[in-house]
């Protein structure tokens, strides 16, 4: 294995794929008032305590991978002997990929023999985790890093990214809508569905009245849409409370048996905007 998969903690996968695989992780850190925590994929206890931080009023962020993290991580791959690829959170929700793209320019001329390559496939959370599962199983079955690269450039626009969001009052706070939408939506029991567009930018799918009419929407949307010509592979994820994610994955269980489906927790990155309750569907689609 001549070259390294490196994320950060934007990308959630699964948590048996998190410990038994050799993907790098560069952690994120999260704060819960004045204490700064680094939450990786496999500290649900510590995931669970951010959420129920946030379920009791109390505010809640999280930074962005700062410059000296990713030279320290690439670094220690490229003494090694081997090549850095490198793919996060889309530059659209934060500046982590911006640092990572100065931490090569930073350290390519100190190792000419060596590729940093920095892939920007506007994804973030189950996106993410999904892409880092086809990527690892590729490395696995031998393929080359030039294979790698060109499954992502000619695949990641097909890659859709899907969330249902149990409250609206995590986008007001976060400044996606404004108070009195806010308010209105609560109040009709409004369940906005989100998804990563084009760009990489988070924006409103659909509104619909209740989880369950949202979870209907997201199945004909795969059912619509689902590419498995490219990958099988479904990764659903959820935010503390997992009922709504588990009947997401039996019911599209049921519908098709061919897919493979896990379940992963969203993250603190994701979950700090968007709230406790989230779900997501994360697939390869013919559109996002």
């Amino acid at each position: 294995m001549t070259y390294k998969i490196i994320t950060d903690n934007s990308s959630d996968m699964n948590v048996e794929f998190f410990k038994n695989s050799n993907i790098v992780t560069i952690p994120m850190q999260s704060s819960m008032g004045d204490k700064i925590y680094e939450i990786t994929g496999d500290k649900i206890d510590l995931l669970n305590s951010f959420y129920e931080h946030m379920i009791e009023g109390n505010s809640v962020s999280t930074s962005q991978v700062n410059l000296k993290a990713f030279e320290s991580c690439f670094e220690d791959i490229l003494k090694d002997g081997k090549d850095v690829l490198y793919l996060g959170i889309s530059d659209k929700l934060s500046g982590t990929f911006q640092n990572a793209q100065t931490a090569k320019e930073n350290l390519k001329d100190k190792y000419k023999d060596r590729r940093i390559e920095i892939c920007n496939p506007r994804q973030a959370s189950t996106g993410g985790g999904l892409m880092m599962e086809i990527l690892e199983k590729k490395q696995k079955d031998g393929q080359s890093l030039d294979e790698l690269l060109e499954f992502i450039k000619e695949n990641s626009k097909f890659l859709a990214s899907q969330f249902g969001v149990d409250s609206l009052k995590y986008l007001y706070k976060g400044g996606r809508i404004s108070k009195t939408q806010a308010g209105i939506g609560d109040f009709l029991r409004v369940k906005p569905l989100i998804h990563i567009d084009d760009e990489g930018a988070l924006a409103i799918l659909k509104l619909e009245r209740g989880n369950k009419k949202a979870i209907k929407t997201l199945i004909s949307n795969f059912r619509d849409n689902w590419r498995d010509d490219i990958s099988n592979k479904v990764l659903i994820g959820y935010a503390y409370y997992d009922e709504n994610a588990k009947k997401l994955k039996e019911l599209l269980e049921q519908e098709f048996p061919n897919a493979e489906i896990k379940l992963a927790p969203i993250g603190s990155l994701i979950g700090s905007h968007v709230g406790p309750g989230m779900y997501s569907i994360s697939y390869f689609a013919k559109k996002r």
